[in-house]
């Protein structure tokens, strides 16, 4: 039997108890095709959810064998945990296209005078959280590399949890400067009272391609974890499962195999800002 982990915010504008039900359904879509692959025990628990901090400890103790998680995430779970690979990568759609790639961005109010990066100094800035790979991590290190110190440099720094409530800030004028994936423009544009973000939010930075969110694995036998790969992916190919898939991961509109070498960038990212695990992953109150 595999345990699946996954923390709570997967997706935005989804009721946790429908996250976890479409979950459920994939859990189930898993074990099917495992058990057509004559697997001896193709059961799937899916476990409570776990914020990310908490779902690194968990995987990385050997409590869960299949977790959905951030890029960042699994970052840090395989620093402790070698025994861990990413197995199979969310594909997106992204300049209308299906990938397996995403970018994060940084944006603003038009009705601010900042149109590049070098305009944000001594403004405010909204990131996510410190753990996040899109809201904090790449947007900090875009900053860093167009001489912004993504701290230092502004007059506020705000961590705001997610995508849509740093989006708003921005539209509201509550802070200058936006960080996030590069659709949170277009989601916030999808909801009431917003319909105009697309007109009046900005983007003065983008990053270049991102892997997508990997589900990871921690099976030692290579067979094995083969044959848990190709279950993955055959999952997220079925009716039920691409349904699920689209529900309770931002719109994921599949799986397809990846190497745990494709996140080794971002290893990069950490080693330029000078940040390790204990930086980010502390608590910070909000």
């Amino acid at each position: 039997m595999y345990r699946l982990s996954y923390y709570p915010w997967l997706t935005q504008n989804v009721p946790p108890t429908e996250i976890d039900r479409q979950i459920r359904v994939f859990a189930s879509t898993i074990a099917s095709e495992l058990k057509s692959r004559n697997h001896s025990s193709p059961e799937v628990e899916v476990l409570p959810p776990l914020d990310v901090p908490e779902q690194i400890s968990q995987i990385a103790e050997n409590k869960a064998e299949i977790a959905l998680m951030n890029p960042l995430g699994f970052i840090f779970a395989r620093r402790r945990n070698n025994n861990l690979s990413a197995t199979a990568v969310a594909l997106r759609i992204i300049d209308g296209k299906v990938g397996a790639v995403y970018f994060s961005q940084l944006y603003t109010h038009k009705k601010t005078a900042i149109r590049k990066l070098s305009d944000v100094v001594g403004k405010s800035i909204g990131y996510g959280v410190a753990y996040s790979t899109s809201n904090f991590l790449i947007p900090a290190f875009m900053l860093k590399q167009a001489g912004v110190h993504p701290l230092l440099s502004f007059n506020r720094v705000e961590f705001l949890k997610g995508h849509e409530v740093i989006s708003r800030a921005v539209y509201e004028g509550k802070v200058d400067v936006g960080a996030g994936h590069d659709g949170v423009i277009i989601d916030l544009a999808n909801q009431s009272g917003y319909g105009d973000a697309g007109d009046v939010l900005l983007q003065i930075g983008r990053s270049a391609p991102l892997p997508s969110d990997p589900v990871v694995v921690n099976v030692k036998d290579a067979t094995e974890r083969k044959r848990l790969q190709e279950a993955l992916v055959a999952a997220g190919q079925t009716e039920l499962g691409k349904i699920a898939l689209k529900i309770f991961w931002g719109n994921t509109q599949g799986l397809e195999p990846i190497d745990s070498k494709a996140y080794d960038g971002l290893s990069d990212a950490l080693s330029t800002l000078k940040l390790d695990e204990s930086d980010l992953l502390r608590k910070i109150t909000f």
